[in-house]
């Protein structure tokens, strides 16, 4: 794994972070929690650990295979007790963001999972192949050419390409696999056009979870394991991002955490947040 440019060493950046004034936790899942099917067991204790101590966390993923529901059953069976409140997805947002530039419906094509499917179509849009406003692409791991040739001539014919996320790969136990962002760029180079992203490193799942944990942007902590998308998207929404090295390796050039770690047993510990 690369390592990240810092202007200060690992122990300054500790001494820096203000744990006192925590709230309430972001998280990232892949790379984070897990990796793939399986628990990180490091995260695994953190998360359990918080729980019990009554500190708030919610998760935001880019992930758009799952819905909330499936997500937190996951998580609970691998000992992170969760409600599928505390899940924020890639699917759901866009969906939601298609409601709001639709308010009356419309038809997409969509590609992906069916939880992406299923949200699109809960937000009021007929999921269709022969027309469409909106060409929606998750994480596809039965993406075929004739669906990209499908995609391609209904954006040409005027639809816009609106993407889940933008991962170029995804961690799955010791190796990795091509991520959403390979399959839209492929559909976006097609099409001739520039994909509408809506997950990280856009700023609008961490500010669900914000407003889900009801807290302000300066008492959190987002923690993430890809500076493109995860620590982005915590700067983008001004809360402080913590980057842990158990999942996707780091390129140069797209800007650093507030704080490094190896993994989440080596965060300081914090109890409560005040008044819980």
């Amino acid at each position: 794994m690369l390592s990240i440019p810092r202007s200060r060493s690992r122990s300054n950046e500790m001494e820096r972070f203000d744990l006192p004034h925590v709230a309430g936790v972001i998280s990232d899942l892949d790379g984070v929690v897990y990796r793939g099917t399986q628990p990180i067991p490091s995260a695994v204790v953190r998360f359990r650990d918080w729980w019990e101590q009554g500190v708030p966390y919610c998760f935001v993923t880019n992930n758009s295979t799952r819905s909330p529901e499936e997500v937190a059953a996951k998580l609970t069976a691998m000992g992170v007790p969760t409600e599928a409140d505390q899940v924020v997805t890639s699917a759901v947002m866009t969906a939601e963001a298609m409601a709001r530039r639709w308010p009356e419906g419309g038809a997409a094509f969509v590609i992906g999972a069916p939880a992406l499917a299923e949200a699109v179509a809960d937000a009021g849009f007929s999921v269709a192949t022969d027309r469409a406003d909106a060409v929606v692409v998750g994480l596809d791991r039965d993406f075929t050419y004739a669906k990209l040739d499908r995609a391609m001539q209904l954006i040409r014919g005027g639809a816009t390409l609106i993407a889940t996320n933008s991962d170029r790969i995804l961690p799955n136990g010791d190796r990795f696999e091509p991520g959403n962002g390979a399959i839209v760029a492929a559909i976006a180079a097609a099409g001739g056009t520039a994909p509408l992203v809506i997950g990280k490193p856009e700023r609008h799942l961490v500010d669900e979870a914000l407003a889900r944990l009801a807290i302000p942007p300066e008492r959190a902590i987002l923690i993430g394991d890809q500076l493109a998308t995860d620590i982005a998207a915590a700067r983008a929404a001004g809360v402080y991002a913590i980057l842990v090295e158990t999942g996707v390796e780091q390129l140069e050039g797209a800007g650093p955490a507030d704080l490094r770690i190896p993994d989440l047993s080596a965060l300081p510990d914090f109890g409560p947040p005040d008044g819980a």
